[in-house]
């Protein structure tokens, strides 16, 4: 993906925590994000690092949840390019102080791409402190 292409009205941008979340019964934020995901009406979206991470953190049998999720239409995965991982070693650099995960990088990466800004995550404490091309806040979807 190169340029910014704007994101569906109501878009949200997908961090890793809620994926598992939705899909770990025994998380902690699995009622919450349950809930979250009843009254959500919009489009879920994740970059590929986001369902790396959450398989990292799911039982080998929940794992083919997330691909039939991609495949049915669920969630609008991304996909990173030479661009994107350009961007990505700047915000690394900058975040450093933070020891930034990829996944979030590649999110602040798709967010400056797309223009969107809500992000559902329950990384409170990152996505308050990056910003969207050094300047614009995240709007929490689904607080931690």
């Amino acid at each position: 993906m190169t340029g910014a292409r704007p994101l569906a009205p109501g878009a949200v941008l997908l961090d890793t925590g809620v994926l598992v979340a939705w899909y770990a019964r025994d998380d902690p934020r699995h009622a919450d994000v349950m809930r979250w995901l009843q009254s959500f009406r919009g489009e879920l979206h994740p970059v590929e690092p986001v369902l790396t991470e959450a398989a990292f953190f799911l039982p080998v049998r929940l794992r083919t949840l997330l691909a039939d999720l991609a495949r049915q239409g669920a969630i609008h995965v991304h996909a990173l390019d030479t661009a994107a991982h350009g961007r990505m070693a700047e915000l690394l650099r900058k975040f450093a102080d933070r020891n930034p995960d990829w996944a979030d990088m590649a999110l602040v990466w798709l967010a400056e791409n797309t223009g969107c800004n809500r992000i559902a995550t329950l990384d409170v404490n990152d996505f308050s402190v990056y910003r969207i091309q050094g300047r614009k806040r995240f709007e929490m979807a689904l607080l931690g």
